[in-house]
């Protein structure tokens, strides 16, 4: 049977497309898999401003509070996870929860060669290999100067880590909006850092920092002495649930970028 020189041309054509495709696909880089992890939520840190005066660097006075539950680190893994989604649609999102106390207290020192992390690291690569992640978001806490926002300046002394409640007795403010004064305030804060994590060499590809806080004051509040007060327990909860999830998400979306 003779084939035209027009139906040559074609069965030509269709195979170096066929060909052409298929090398396509094949330099296409695998979609990432990425496994969060967060170690931010084993304990709140109750940090008072003490009222005195002097020289001191940290004129606070600090209570941990350990939290055995794991719901602000699960709120900070799903706050990543949905800054994955968002930053890299076609990556796969594993979410890992580990609870031993020594990896809380390694954090990203973890990634750090030595006899201190060495092993942790290496439990934590066989983890995350066995769950076929290419990647982790690791979330851990980061210490930083205690800077919570007013509205047109900042107010805070010292250092905090992590996640907690900021409380000063003795902040004198005023309502911009009413003109309405009060005494003290306390600020629910979450200091993150976001780093992401090469599985197959737990090396960091990179990292960004993240930073939330919400003020509560009794200004307005006739039924508050104080601002410890103007705030029930559940209403404490879902403000430092919701600074986690703000800082996490925000500096996830940022390091996501990086793949």
């Amino acid at each position: 049977m003779n084939i035209s020189l027009q139906a040559r041309r074609a069965l030509l054509l269709a195979s170096l497309l066929a060909l052409s495709l298929a090398s396509a696909r094949a330099a296409e880089p695998p979609k990432p898999t990425i496994a969060v992890l967060s170690l931010i939520g084993d304990e709140l840190t109750l940090v008072t401003r003490r009222m005195s005066t002097g020289s001191q660097l940290d004129r606070n006075d600090r209570q941990a509070i350990p939290i055995a539950n794991p719901a602000f680190d699960v709120a900070a893994a799903v706050a990543a996870e949905r800054a994955i989604k968002q930053a890299l649609p076609s990556a796969e999102r594993i979410r890992v929860s580990v609870r031993d106390q020594r990896l809380f207290s390694l954090q990203d020192r973890v990634l750090e060669p030595g006899p201190a992390s060495d092993g942790m690291r290496e439990a934590l690569q066989a983890l995350l290999l066995k769950e076929k992640a290419t990647h982790l978001m690791l979330v851990t806490k980061r210490r930083d100067n205690a800077q919570f926002r007013m509205i047109d300046s900042y107010t805070g002394d010292g250092k905090v880590s992590g996640m907690g409640i900021y409380i000063d007795n003795t902040k004198d403010l005023q309502s911009e909006t009413t003109g309405q004064s009060g005494t003290g305030y306390f600020a629910c804060y979450a200091y993150v850092k976001v780093t992401l994590v090469d599985v197959a060499t737990m090396r960091s590809l990179g990292a960004r920092n993240g930073t939330e806080s919400v003020m509560t004051t009794p200004i307005g509040r006739n039924d508050a002495s104080t601002a410890w007060d103007a705030l029930s327990a559940q209403g404490k909860e879902d403000n430092l649930v919701r600074v986690a999830e703000q800082a996490v998400f925000r500096a996830t979306l940022e390091v996501a970028a990086v793949l």
